[in-house]
């Protein structure tokens, strides 16, 4: 007697030259399969319902996988940090310009950012050196903004969301609110940057994006939106710096 096999999807597929992980995730709320190509995570993402769903989603990879192929295509490349390479600082091109006999601490001179040490340590320290830069020019421009407004900020730190590029939280807190930023602003323009700085302060006053909110945004930046613009043409591409080959 035969029995009836449930199908696997597969971890890889081979697309467009790469090797793209196929990532699946069973949804409570799902009730079709759905089909992503995420440029940022680089996967293929796969949204199941509670139960069942693998065939119907491996007919889905077969019979997209020329559009899956065209979405991938256009995907960024990485770019490591590792010497010579170039990677952007500020929106521009900075070749990274490793040798022994250079401080162990990044500095960065004109095009080019030069550090030594140990050459297998050269990606922790750049990705550190990156961070605090960050966080101390989004801090600085941040505490302004909130001068202005008359609001009081009790941290403002970084990490590396895939989703957004700014968070506010406790924005009616005494204490101040807090507001985190994706330490990849760096990577972009500094009006990119301090654009997302001053959508983030105008939440101490609006916590929502009512008319009202982007005034006041307008009003502290009249460039918000050409940044995110900006975001939207290149942002995808900031997550892929850092990434290995």
């Amino acid at each position: 007697m035969l029995r009836w096999r449930r199908p696997s999807l597969p971890d890889h597929l081979s697309l467009a030259g790469r090797n793209v992980p196929v990532v699946a995730t069973r949804r409570a709320t799902a009730r079709a399969v759905k089909l992503k190509a995420n440029s940022i995570a680089g996967a293929i993402e796969i949204s199941l319902p509670p139960s069942g769903g693998e065939a119907a989603a491996l007919a889905l990879l077969n019979s997209h996988r020329d559009w899956l192929e065209a979405r991938i295509a256009a995907w960024p490349r990485p770019i490591p940090f590792a010497p010579g390479y170039i990677i952007p600082i500020d929106g521009a091109p900075v070749l990274i310009d490793w040798q022994a006999g250079h401080p162990r601490t990044p500095r960065l001179e004109s095009e080019r950012l030069l550090l030594g040490g140990p050459a297998e340590s050269v990606a922790p320290r750049l990705e550190r050196w990156l961070k605090a830069r960050a966080k101390a020019d989004l801090e600085a421009a941040t505490h302004g903004f909130a001068a202005r407004l008359g609001r009081s900020v009790a941290r403002v730190s970084v990490g590396d969301p895939a989703s957004r590029w700014g968070s506010c939280a406790g924005w009616n807190r005494p204490e101040g609110a807090r507001i985190a930023y994706s330490w990849r602003l760096i990577l972009a323009p500094a009006f990119v940057r301090h654009a997302i700085a001053a959508h983030e302060a105008a939440h101490l006053i609006h916590p929502n994006h009512s008319p009202a909110f982007h005034k006041l945004n307008r009003e502290l930046d009249p460039r918000a939106q050409d940044a995110r613009r900006w975001l939207a043409r290149h942002g995808a591409a900031l997550h892929w710096v850092g990434r290995a080959l």
